[in-house]
């Protein structure tokens, strides 16, 4: 099966062959392209005429989701692979609420990701943004999601096993490593409004990226379950009626510890003082429902000491390229990122361990 590299190889007789291999009989007999969503993974929203489907089928309004720009696939491949091969692999035995997924797949040799799922704006779901904020509740709800997943995939364990997932995540790592640390961006970084919250200590790269590489050090011998890795608040959606976000954007995914995911998505979707209030009462509850999923919660002082080594992947929100989110919701993530941060002296706590 060929793989689209342009909007132009979005054709009728490819979205055919690609639907067909989770709903046979499909035939498409035209497609539209509606609109385009450029960024680091394309995404295209298609009107789609069939000439045979069944009622149970794919909707008539899609997304394709991929690399469509040349020079991205050489940066950004990985993602794309990471997230088709999730929605291959892991997704159908994962049993959380996803998008309903008709296509995943991967081709190495053009460094290519695709996935097709239903266009979720026709379910009238609504989507996160970096900078926004939940409620308590809705926090509450999911952080329940997560630990559904991170249960159902402890040590590991049953959809986690798939063997191409990597302890620790290639494409953030890598970015940090090739983009964020290099002392052009850095520097340029802290001259720019988003970084204003930065205290001295969080601008000291090499003091910084010393205290991440110590933690990714930490991550690798912890005990593992599937992390999204980037469950951020413009990560998720909503269906109207429940409280529960839902999440996006899996290019990231990865194996690693359960308190990566539920430090990011607490801190950056509360404001800081429903965080500083609440976050206690809300680890209890995530790790409430962890161990009534079946898996060995930690204790509430182990999970709290987990939390506090975890706030420096947000911090990141600061040298986050204007390219890929809006400064101003930038700004307010990472305020939120550090408050939490030097609430719990990250820095100290991951350079005394």
């Amino acid at each position: 099966m060929t793989f689209p590299r342009t909007l132009e190889d979005l054709t009728p007789d490819w979205l055919t062959t690609a639907l067909s291999s989770r709903a046979p009989g499909t035939v498409v007999d035209a497609v539209e392209i509606e609109s385009v969503i450029w960024g680091t993974a394309t995404k295209v929203f298609l009107k789609v005429t069939y000439a045979n489907r069944d009622p149970d089928g794919p909707s008539e309004a899609l997304c394709v989701k991929g690399g469509f720009q040349e020079q991205l696939r050489d940066v950004a491949g990985v993602g794309y692979r990471l997230e088709a091969a999730f929605y291959r692999d892991i997704a159908p035995r994962l049993n959380v609420p996803l998008p309903p997924c008709w296509f995943a797949g991967v081709d190495e040799s053009i460094n290519q990701g695709l996935i097709i799922t239903d266009d979720l704006r026709a379910h009238q779901a609504g989507f996160g943004r970096a900078g926004m904020q939940y409620c308590v509740d809705e926090v509450a709800a999911g952080l329940e999601l997560q630990a559904a997943w991170h249960a159902r995939t402890w040590d590991g364990s049953g959809p986690a096993a798939a063997p191409w997932l990597t302890v620790g995540s290639p494409f953030f790592r890598h970015a940090m490593s090739s983009l964020f640390h290099l002392p052009e961006h850095w520097d340029t970084h802290l001259r720019m409004p988003q970084t204003d919250s930065l205290p001295e200590p969080l601008r000291d790269r090499d003091r910084f990226m010393a205290a991440m590489h110590r933690q990714w050090e930490i991550d690798d011998v912890s005990v593992p379950c599937l992390t999204h890795g980037d469950a951020h608040i413009g990560n998720t959606y909503r269906i109207p009626g429940k409280i529960a976000p839902r999440f996006l954007d899996w290019q990231v995914v990865s194996l690693g510890p359960w308190s990566i995911d539920v430090a990011y998505f607490m801190v950056g979707s509360l404001s800081i003082v429903d965080r500083q209030q609440h976050e206690d009462a809300l680890l209890r509850h995530y790790l409430d429902v962890l161990g009534g999923y079946g898996a060995p919660a930690p204790t509430f002082d182990e999970g709290m000491a987990a939390l506090r080594r975890h706030h420096l992947h947000g911090v990141m929100w600061a040298f986050c390229p204007p390219e890929m989110q809006d400064p101003d919701d930038c700004a307010e993530m990472a305020r939120r990122h550090v408050q939490a941060a030097v609430d719990h002296e990250t820095l100290a706590v991951l350079e005394a361990v």
